[in-house]
């Protein structure tokens, strides 16, 4: 019941600029009303977190409120739909704001969510049938047990800023002050018809109406309103009412080296251009640096970071939720993603937000779903492109003409040529405008920010079925490809020669006597664990158009790996594209807290993926393109606490007759690109000086 103190202590004007509308206003009269009835242009959820005071003691008295709003849309988006589709898009989300990275944003909406479950609050929306005007009024009616009333009419709307940013002023009216009680009746007259759908140039369109049953529940958490109320005190004490300022203040947990800081600002002031670092020093914290830097400067709000696997959004996502609030992970394994961005996107252009992040996979941000949100930004955006190499195909350089206007392009890569193809490499340099910035291994070993390797190749021969298949294939390449020991860019090759290489690279990738040198060598490592295992791709069905880079084969060298080692009772685990984000994680950590011995991988470790704590790296299988090794070792050589050395052991097929030149002058290439910064060169020269100079010339001397 509103106490004698809240009526004598009640203003009939409050103005945000002179009052503390929260302390003084909202909270005593909500904690003692009983029914809440507001009719208001727009909401947030987040105002709940101004007045959460209050609204516990309403949730206590069993109270309900019912809650009118106008849609939550630009006008061109109202004009798309018809009014149900606008209405169950404004509470959608409203809804949607459950999966902000902003931890109040995030919590409030929950609670919006849990009031809505609990039918403690209801919502309409009132969508204008002429697609001109807006719901625009802005009253609200509270009730106690006695049937006491007081009513608000002014400016205010139902949102954060609105009470405590903005300058804004209502009237206030009580039903126990003579003269008083014809304003509220016609305020509760006013509320019910439209309440009721019973107004001109309308339609108002319930929550239960808009959206089906099952859809609430997405968004409804198990944790109780007590525990939410929790959370929200405890991150208001870490958050003020700033969050909505123009600017936000960012603290990097790190601090960049030199060679990072000089990448960065040179990539600043020329906006485009690719960071070509090493795999393993730090081409993520560049760019993150980078962006800062724009921040700083005021000159950039929106950044877009394309990415090529799930496993690198999840890490660019978490890397950048640690600095800033407004990140989307666009992906299939975030089935709401469209939801949010399109939500953010549209409070960015009202200059609600500070800065937006959205982070996409290549396949979700060339869709056409992506495309339609990011039109929206009308290229004022940073492009950024981690593993820029992936977009190097001719299907995404065709798409990515597209771009070409956004003014501020960045690609990351420490592999930036296609393997195989200078006219694809060329287009991609094109695009970035080539290289801005290099760090190379030797460098970063050299300057310790790399660890240092020992290299250990394996040396394996062919069985003589597999040897005779090889040969078989091979003539069937120079049958096909007359000239076959040309270079010539791998897309200049007939399409059936590439199938046939494709099929004969499996040969190599699965000789069977690799599990026989895996099995001895895994039984001299008992003791040892953070050990990975790199397996090829060696089961050929069919091909698809990216075979040179496809997982599809995997079930047959990896499938005898894993058996392998559970007979040998090694706990291991394997780590590739059919696992799905959760499973991915949760090996990575065993992984890295040494539950798990042994991580078994094909393409999925290539790039991207931070696990510094590997020591011991085999490789069952490398193709012909650098890219795959070179990503492979800068994987394992990242900094360790306590890591001095890494081990690295090469299965190499390599044999004295003449039937093997071929496979040889691949094998040796990988063999001399990885002794070039081994710890153990000076042996691995003499070992190899022959078989250097045979099948790589001059190189001998490099």
């Amino acid at each position: 019941m509103f106490s004698k103190d809240i009526i004598n202590k009640l203003k009939i004007y409050y103005r945000s600029v002179d009052d503390n509308i929260i302390k003084d206003f909202y909270i005593p009269v909500i904690s003692n009303a009983i029914k809440y009835d507001r009719s208001v242009g727009y909401f947030s959820s987040k105002i709940l977190v101004s007045y959460v005071d209050g609204l516990k003691n309403f949730i206590k008295n069993n109270g309900k409120m019912r809650l009118l709003i106008s849609p939550s849309m630009l006008k061109e988006d109202i004009l798309e739909l018809d009014p149900k589709k606008c209405a169950k898009e404004t509470i959608i989300n409203l809804l949607n704001l459950c999966n902000s990275s902003d931890d109040i944003v995030n919590i409030s909406s929950k609670i919006f969510a849990k009031l809505i479950h609990l039918n403690i609050l209801d919502v309409k929306v009132v969508v204008p049938k002429n697609k001109v005007g807006i719901f625009h009024e802005k009253i609200s009616i509270f009730y106690d047990e006695a049937n006491n009333k007081i009513a608000t009419n002014g400016s205010n709307n139902e949102t954060l800023n609105s009470v405590s940013a903005n300058l804004e002023s209502f009237n206030v009216f009580g039903s126990w002050n003579v003269g008083q009680n014809e304003y509220i009746n016609a305020f509760e007259n006013s509320f019910a018809k439209t309440w009721n759908n019973d107004v001109k140039y309308y339609d108002v369109i319930s929550l239960k109406n808009a959206i089906e049953d099952n859809l609430l529940s997405e968004y409804v958490t198990n944790d109780s309103i007590e525990s939410l109320y929790h959370s929200i005190n405890h991150f208001k004490d870490k958050k003020s009412s700033t969050d909505n300022s123009e600017n936000e203040n960012i603290s990097l947990n790190f601090t960049p080296y030199k060679y990072q800081k000089d990448a960065a600002l040179e990539w600043v002031e020329k906006k485009q251009g690719i960071i070509s670092f090493a795999t393993g020093t730090g081409k993520t914290k560049t760019a993150i640096y980078a962006i800062k830097t724009l921040i700083d400067k005021n000159l950039s709000k929106a950044f877009v970071i394309v990415v090529p696997n799930k496993t690198l959004v999840v890490q660019w996502y978490e890397e950048l939720k640690s600095y800033f609030s407004n990140v989307v992970k666009c992906y299939s394994e975030s089935p709401h993603w469209n939801r949010e961005l399109k939500n953010k996107i549209k409070y960015l252009k009202l200059n609600k937000l500070p800065n937006l992040f959205v982070v996409s996979t290549n396949n979700t941000f060339f869709g056409n779903k992506m495309n339609k949100q990011i039109k929206k930004l009308n290229n004022d955006f940073v492009f950024i492109a981690d593993e820029c190499h992936r977009l190097g195909t001719d299907r995404y350089l065709s798409q990515l003409k597209i771009q070409a206007s956004v003014e501020r392009r960045m690609g990351l890569s420490a592999t930036p040529e296609i393997y195989m193809s200078k006219d694809n490499t060329q287009n991609l340099y094109n695009f970035f405008k080539g290289i801005v910035a290099k760090y190379s291994l030797s460098d970063a070993i050299n300057n310790g920010k790399l660890t240092k390797y020992n290299y250990y190749p394996i040396h394996v021969s062919l069985e003589d079925n597999e040897l005779s298949e090889y040969k078989k294939i091979t003539n069937e390449i120079v049958k096909l490809w007359p000239s076959f020991d040309e270079i010539l860019d791998f897309d200049k090759i007939p399409k059936q020669a590439q199938i046939k290489l494709f099929e004969r690279s499996r040969i190599i990738y699965g000789a069977q006597n690799k599990l026989q040198k895996l099995d001895k060598l895994m039984g001299s490592m008992k003791n040892s664990k953070h050990i990975l295992i790199y397996c090829g791709a060696t089961n050929v069905n069919e091909v698809s158009d990216d075979y040179l880079d496809d997982e599809t084969y995997y079930d047959k060298q990896i499938t005898m790996v894993n058996n392998m080692l559970m007979k040998k009772h090694i706990d291991s685990a394997q780590y590739t594209k059919e696992e799905n984000e959760h499973e991915r994680i949760d090996r990575i950590n065993e992984f890295k807290n040494g539950n798990l011995k042994v991580l078994v991988a094909i393409k999925a470790l290539d790039e991207g993926v931070d696990i510094p704590e590997i020591s011991t790296g085999i490789i069952m299988a490398s193709s012909g393109n650098p890219r795959e090794f070179i990503q492979r070792r800068g994987r394992m050589l990242r900094l360790y606490k306590g890591k001095k050395i890494v081990n690295i052991y090469d299965m190499v097929v390599l044999g004295e007759s003449p039937s093997y030149d071929g496979i040889n002058s691949t094998e040796i290439k990988r063999i001399r690109e990885f002794t070039n910064n081994a710890n153990n060169k000076a042996e691995l020269e003499i070992k190899y000086k022959s078989m250097f100079y045979k099948y790589l010339g001059d190189e001998v001397n490099e």
